[in-house]
């Protein structure tokens, strides 16, 4: 870990070194994590195809993957796995490559390394930045749970009687979660 005097920018993050790590700041903090490991690269690339399939044949958005840098404040810039825009506010991905405003729907994939971080920290705040809908895929215990926000905190959706979660945020998605985590071994 790194230590700082003051909490660390936006600015401070793009002056680090392009070594292929991946850095976030939460709360002023540095993050600094290793490349993800391969089941959750095969879950954010199954949780990509179901996102694109249905984005596109519904005409409503885009999915973006990681590395997007996510911008919730001075002192907070992330880098979700996946994060969903709705076409009418795309303007909020600007052309240098920084989301300034919460995004729709943002997906985190669970490492040994940022369980905690993705469960506790990030989760509250995409709640406090009014984040809509926070998807949390764990590759451990193959469990796909869709927060969405009510009031201050996130609510779990309930899965139907097929085991299919609907998104709230985007009406008509429904995820079949066993595809989500399909081709890990």
């Amino acid at each position: 870990m790194i230590a700082t005097q003051r909490p660390l920018t936006y600015d401070d993050l793009r002056d680090m070194p392009d070594d292929g790590l991946r850095r976030e700041v939460l709360e002023g903090e540095l993050i600094v994590n290793p490349a993800p490991r391969r089941d959750h690269q095969e879950i954010v690339a199954n949780l990509d195809w179901i996102l694109q399939r249905f984005l596109r044949a519904s005409g409503s958005g885009r999915v973006y993957t990681h590395p997007v840098d996510l911008y919730l404040g001075r002192h907070d810039i992330v880098q979700p796995d996946l994060v969903v825009i709705r076409d009418a506010r795309l303007g909020i991905y600007r052309p240098e490559g920084i989301v300034d405003e919460p995004p729709d729907i943002m997906v985190e994939v669970l490492c040994p390394g940022t369980r905690g971080i993705d469960l506790v920290r990030k989760m509250a705040l995409y709640a406090r930045s009014g984040v809509p809908e926070y998807w949390i895929a764990d590759p451990e215990r193959r469990i796909l749970v869709i927060n969405r926000l009510q009031g201050d905190d996130y609510v779990a959706v309930e899965p139907d009687t097929d085991g299919w979660i609907a998104s709230p945020t985007l009406p008509g998605l429904r995820v079949d979660p066993t595809e989500v985590f399909s081709g890990l071994d």
